[in-house]
Order: structure tokens, then C-alpha cells, then sequence
């Protein structure tokens, strides 16, 4: 596993600094334009709304569900690392909107647009950074040959579907899907483990709270509400 994370690393580096600097060429931007021409002619009504019904696949609120699952399955750690490789992947693509002012297919171009209206830049996709990030370190985890490749579909699918709903150019979908390659591969070390001290630190601070207003038991004691709740049997009659 440890040698795909390199790799991974590496494409996403490429991927993110190719479609940066193709936005450069006009060349690229009507390629751009008719790759997603061919993608979205390529569906149909079925496909309308099965793709609209599921392009948030790649937002925060999938993220926090698929940390909630994860969570009750008893594997919460997984759960932790989704949460802080979705976050940061979201966070390192909005920082990149503001350095790109792209309008949008639909609205540049005239495409349809079957989701509700967007905001900020087309580029690089939200969507696609959190997709790509959240499956790289989920694969990072150990799963097998099939796994993994059914996980690399996924965050295929979440970035392609946002060119099909006519929100994102195919090159903002590949800066997105190389900036969460690149979080996600270089996440598992030094950046997870500082993530999970925070969590571990706001977990304690919680439970000291819940703690603190608890009853004094013998000798100052704080005493859980659990401990002072249940009543202390009363002494033994002298016998």
C-alpha cells in the first residue's frame, strides 16, 4: 500500500498543475467545451436523474453521513480520517477558486444545468477534490484488489457526474480530482496524526466537561452521574 500512495501523489500533482495551466490556452478551453458536449449528449432522461439524485456524493454532508456510518460500524478512526482528508480536500479547493475566476459551463456556455445553481468559480470542482481525497485514504486503509477498485469508480463517478449536471468543465474536475488524490495520499502520517490528536484533545475537553458538574462523592470526590444516582444500601441492623 505504502508504494500506491507515491504514485497517487504524483498523478495528482500532474493532474492538478496540467489543468491549471491549460486554462491558460483557449485551445484547451474548446476542448473543453466539447468534451463536455459528448458527455452530457451521451445520457439520457433515466440518466437525468439518476446523476442529479446523486451528484452530492462529493459534498460535506456525504462526508459527515459516511463518518456517521463509519462511526456506528465501530470504526471510528476511519471515520476521523474521512472526516479531517474531506474537510481539508473542500478547504484547499475553495482557497483555489479564489485564485481562478471561471464562470461555469451554463453559464459561458449555455449548457443545461440539471442542480440547483452553484456558487463561486468552475474551477477546480469542490466535489471532485472531496471525492477523490475521501476514497484515496479510505483505500489507503487496506481494503483488497476489488475494493479498491470500486472505490477508484466512485471518485471517478462523483467527478465525472459534475460535468454531466452542467456545473464544471472536464479540466476543473481534473484539478479537483488531483488535488484530493494528493491530500488523500500524503494524509495517512504526519497531517492524520495531527487531525487525530485534535480530535482525541476535543473528546477529552468534552468529557471533562459532562464531568464537571457531577456530585462530590467521599472525601471530594467527583462522583460520575451514573455513581450518584444509585442509591447506597442502607447499614446492616446491629446484631
Amino acid at each position: 500500500m505504502g508504494s500506491r500512495r507515491p504514485r497517487r501523489a504524483a498523478l495528482g500533482l500532474a493532474l492538478l498543475a496540467g489543468s491549471w495551466h491549460g486554462l491558460r490556452y483557449p485551445a484547451a478551453q474548446r476542448a473543453d467545451v466539447r468534451a463536455g458536449d459528448a458527455l452530457r449528449l451521451a445520457g439520457g432522461p433515466v440518466l437525468d436523474r439518476m446523476v442529479a439524485a446523486t451528484t452530492d456524493l462529493g459534498s460535506i454532508y456525504a462526508v459527515t453521513g459516511l463518518a456517521a456510518a463509519l462511526a456506528v460500524a465501530g470504526r471510528r478512526r476511519a471515520a476521523v480520517d474521512v472526516v479531517g482528508a474531506g474537510a481539508l480536500a473542500w478547504y484547499g479547493a475553495q482557497l483555489n477558486k479564489t485564485r481562478v475566476r471561471r464562470l461555469r459551463p451554463y453559464e459561458a456556455e449555455g449548457v443545461r444545468r440539471l442542480i440547483r445553481q452553484p456558487a463561486g468559480s468552475s474551477f477546480p470542482s469542490g466535489h471532485a477534490a472531496v471525492g477523490a481525497a475521501v476514497t484515496t485514504v479510505l483505500a489507503s486503509l487496506g481494503p483488497t484488489g476489488p475494493t479498491r477498485a470500486a472505490l477508484d469508480a466512485v471518485g471517478a463517478y462523483i467527478a465525472a457526474i459534475r460535468v454531466y449536471v452542467g456545473v464544471h468543465y472536464p479540466t476543473d474536475v481534473m484539478g479537483g480530482a488531483g488535488l484530493g488524490l494528493l491530500l488523500g495520499a500524503v494524509w495517512p502520517g504526519r497531517l492524520a496524526g495531527v487531525w487525530h490528536d485534535a480530535a482525541g484533545a476535543l473528546r477529552g475537553a468534552s468529557s471533562g466537561r459532562r464531568f464537571a458538574g457531577a456530585p462530590a462523592g467521599p472525601g471530594g470526590a467527583t462522583a460520575s452521574p451514573r455513581a450518584a444516582a444509585v442509591p447506597r444500601p442502607p447499614p446492616p441492623p446491629p446484631s
